[in-house]
């Protein structure tokens, strides 16, 4: 998809006065709100650049509450697609455990955490493409991590508040951006274009 030049907005995080607006689950879109669905997706992409490359970014995380979020299999921004009134289905019941970082667990005291979060291996998702397009697909390794990460800030959840999760907290940014360097090498290995 191709983005316009919208302007970046701050990520909410939650520890902001609008975090509760990640605690909430969204609303979906109605097929005459195309038009609304894709000045998100822009305004997603334009808040998510600055931090290229990355993997995604869901409309609860710009305090908008609908349905909609970016995402890529590899963290490419070439690879972003806007996925729009999503559903997720596991496919069996294997799961993998894997670290993940959240850019609204970035707190405003300078605290850096992350999250181990057990993901489905295999999902089927559905949703709808900016173009009103349908769209069916399996997912594996790397994107169906994303995905369900992004399909859980629709749901009014942030990974860190999963009680499944394993939270891991750091002295320092460095000491967080090393840990999650290792993390993407991890996640690379497992970078499987749907």
């Amino acid at each position: 998809m191709t983005f316009s030049k919208a302007h970046p907005i701050e990520i909410v995080t939650i520890d902001s006065s609008q975090a509760q607006v990640l605690k909430t689950k969204t609303e979906n879109f109605r097929e005459d709100e195309l038009v609304l669905a894709r000045e998100i997706a822009d305004q997603l992409y334009h808040s998510l650049a600055p931090f290229f490359p990355a993997a995604g970014l869901a409309a609860p995380q710009i305090g908008i509450s609908r349905s909609i979020f970016i995402f890529s299999y590899d963290r490419d921004p070439k690879n972003l697609e806007a996925v729009i009134n999503p559903t997720v289905t596991p496919i069996g019941d294997e799961k993998v455990e894997g670290w993940e970082g959240c850019f609204s667990a970035i707190l405003k005291t300078g605290a850096y955490e992350c999250a181990k979060i057990p993901r489905y291996a295999t999902i089927h998702v559905s949703y709808l493409t900016t173009k009103g397009e349908k769209v069916e697909k399996i997912l594996e390794g790397f994107a169906a991590k994303v995905f369900q990460h992004e399909y859980d800030h629709l749901q009014g959840y942030v990974n860190l508040c999963r009680q499944d999760a394993e939270v891991k907290t750091f002295q320092n940014k460095q000491e967080f951006i090393d840990f999650m360097q290792e993390v993407k090498k991890q996640d690379a290995a497992r970078y499987f274009k749907p």
